[in-house]
């Protein structure tokens, strides 16, 4: 499951009255987990695109 599927399906779980308060907050854990691996993965590619850009002849 990538990244984004995993986001918004445990955008959906939050929604569901049935949770107690620690499962929402191991769920929004979660959502904070994926969002820093989002954020780490483009930046490696940003860096990776920089570094690309930087090795081709003019």
């Amino acid at each position: 499951m990538d990244n984004e599927k995993a986001i918004e399906t445990l955008k959906k779980m939050l929604e569901k009255p049935s949770l107690d308060a620690e499962e929402k907050e191991a769920v929004m854990t979660a959502l904070g987990v994926l969002g820093w691996v989002k954020l780490a993965k483009s930046r490696v590619q940003a860096a990776k695109e920089k570094r690309d850009q930087s090795l081709q002849w003019p």
